[in-house]
């Protein structure tokens, strides 16, 4: 049977049976189990006999959690806590001086002074399964809340916390902000005020990815000269994610090391109806909707907006996305802003779920002020939108923005400007 699994790296097990003469009969339903509760596939490439990335994240993570006093090496206490930790029993002293002597043999960087180093952790385990036990790794995995995805189980994320009216938003809460200002330090390693790009992946590792690597996060926030984030740029990217998806912010706080009980990170707001009432808002994030017609120059706002230099070559937009920075307000408080584009063919989409204007703060309308089109689109799409927010009981302020000013306005724009915005007095306050 060897021979065929050396050459089928992907087969996991190989046995020869017969159910006529019973032969390893029992033999094929222990493997078939196996199969299922201790799959080889999410934690080894069977091609490159090597631990399949997202299970050595995982892996480091419970390394550094069990890393208490953050030496980076388990010391003999340590490891004797984890193995109660995840099998209920202690370890003898001579047990751990077998473990790091079986370590030290084939990976001398996996031990040293300070006891088992990650390396050694991680080859520990890949020796577990080599050895067809994975049962092993899998226990530890399952012990620190991972389910068969390597992802931690849906009942360690409160989704309880994140029920909200549509009208009402996620934000993190000062607790989860100051973390995540450590954090920004702690990953800071050459001290410059900003993450670059491997100090970002770093600060993820312990997640099955990084979060941002993907839209709507990527490029969304505001990047230093040298490709990196700034503090504000960091926790306006953590501000988006919360926003748009809170189960996903918080399961990530979990994976690089929130301490607190992840409910305590985030926060609902008020209902805006009610903010709109008082004339007062509570909230730190508030999100704008950008409308407009084709080569209006929505992008060129939100580019403007992350403080990326304008560019002269046009690639339309074909789906939403976001950019999101942080705005100084008087008396030195800072509120974080979301500007959220919308293409014009995707408005038709948007508007045809009744709750599509509950999140928003403002409606912004961009129009070529060159262009007559433009600017009759625009009206257009703005008379539209206020219409359907006062139908659904979701009515948003709305502002026009003339871009393009530094070519000629075509002419009658002031008149018709005038004109729109009675009709739009009239729809909103009739």
């Amino acid at each position: 049977m060897m021979p065929i699994m050396q050459q089928f790296r992907e087969i996991e097990t190989c046995i020869e049976c017969s159910a006529l003469k019973q032969i390893q009969v029992p033999e094929v339903f222990y493997y078939a189990q196996k199969a299922v509760l201790h799959p080889t596939g999410p934690l080894f490439d069977q091609e490159s006999q090597a631990l399949k990335p997202r299970c050595v994240r995982a892996l480091k993570r419970i390394f550094i959690l069990c890393d208490h006093d953050r030496d980076g090496a388990l010391s003999d206490a340590e490891l004797n806590d984890f193995q109660v930790k995840c099998f209920n029993s202690p370890l003898q002293p001579s047990e751990i001086v077998g473990v790091k002597r079986v370590v030290q043999e084939k990976l001398r960087e996996g031990v040293n002074e300070r006891g088992l180093t990650l390396a050694g952790f991680l080859f520990l385990h890949a020796l577990f399964i080599e050895k067809g036990r994975l049962e092993t790794t899998w226990t530890v995995l399952r012990k620190f809340g991972y389910n068969n995805d390597i992802k931690l189980a849906d009942e360690l994320i409160p989704y309880s916390a994140f029920k909200r009216a549509p009208d009402q938003s996620v934000e993190l809460t000062n607790e989860a902000i100051d973390f995540l200002k450590g954090i920004f330090e702690l990953f800071d390693a050459d001290d410059d005020n900003s993450l670059r790009p491997i100090e970002v992946e770093d600060l993820f590792s312990t997640a099955p990815e990084c979060p941002w690597d993907e839209a709507p996060y990527k490029d969304a926030a505001e990047k230093t000269a040298l490709g990196g984030l700034s503090l504000d740029g960091f926790l306006s990217e953590w501000a988006l994610m919360t926003l748009l998806d809170p189960a996903r912010s918080v399961e990530n706080l979990i994976y690089i090391g929130y301490p607190g009980d992840p409910s305590s990170a985030i926060r609902v707001t008020r209902k805006r109806r009610i903010d709109r009432k008082k004339q007062q808002a509570e909230r730190n994030v508030f999100q704008c909707f950008v409308f407009g017609p084709k080569k209006a120059g929505k992008s060129v706002l939100l580019n403007s907006f992350l403080g990326r230099p304008f560019s002269d070559n046009y690639t339309p937009t074909t789906d939403e996305r976001y950019a999101v920075n942080v705005v100084d307000q008087p008396g030195g408080t800072k509120k974080t802003v979301v500007l959220r584009e919308i293409p014009e063919e995707a408005v038709a989409k948007l508007l045809s779920n009744k709750d599509s204007l509950a999140a928003c703060d403002i409606a912004v309308f961009v129009h070529d002020s060159s262009d007559e089109s433009s600017w009759k689109r625009a009206t257009e799409l703005l008379v539209e939108v206020a219409s359907y927010g006062e139908d659904t009981g979701f009515e948003v302020p709305c502002l026009i923005v003339a871009a393009k000013d530094d070519l000629d306005s075509f002419a009658m724009a002031i008149q018709d400007s005038t004109r729109v915005f009675t009709f739009l007095v009239m729809v909103l306050y009739k």
